[in-house]
């Protein structure tokens, strides 16, 4: 056989290289990209932990406002602005104080009650219902040192 029937080869070799160092280097970057997931932390997390350090530093200054104390654990009151005379004191003792200023107010009667009428089941138009509500009148005091009398149970027919 002679030598111009040989067919000659169909892959080169500078081809080959070329394609075998495309693909060294595709792993090269795929094997440092991984290696870099595994050594540094993601944006995400970093933010999420300054964001929970930040609510937990919130929290804290949030109840030192709410609760003051002193180095002893018992609450205290300041100065909010001295000038207009306001003061924060603990919730409890301005509870008590407001407790102890209503007490000392006399008790006052009420306004005017509208007790709407009960509305027939056939026929009732909205216009008589408004016109029918009678206006009770607070009972008139006897006697200005008498106590109240606690109110009257609400009555479940009127529901």
């Amino acid at each position: 056989m002679s030598d111009e029937t040989a067919s000659p080869p169909r892959i080169k070799i500078t081809w080959l290289i070329g394609t075998l160092a495309a693909f060294a280097l595709f792993a090269a970057i795929a094997g440092y990209s991984s290696r870099m997931t595994w050594d540094y932390t993601d944006y995400d997390q970093d933010r999420a932990k300054v964001r929970y350090d930040t609510l937990a530093k919130l929290r804290q200054d949030e109840g030192k406002l709410i609760n003051p104390v002193d180095a002893q654990g018992r609450p205290t009151a300041e100065w909010v602005d001295q000038t207009k005379g306001t003061i924060r004191i603990p919730i409890e003792e301005a509870m008590v104080k407001e407790i102890d200023t209503l007490k000392a107010q006399p008790v006052q009667a009420g306004g005017v009650i509208v007790v709407p009428t009960p509305v027939p089941a056939a026929g009732g138009s909205a216009s008589t219902n408004a016109a029918s509500a009678t206006p009770l009148a607070p009972a008139a005091k006897t006697n200005a040192t008498t106590t109240a009398s606690p109110p009257a149970k609400p009555n479940p027919a009127n529901k």
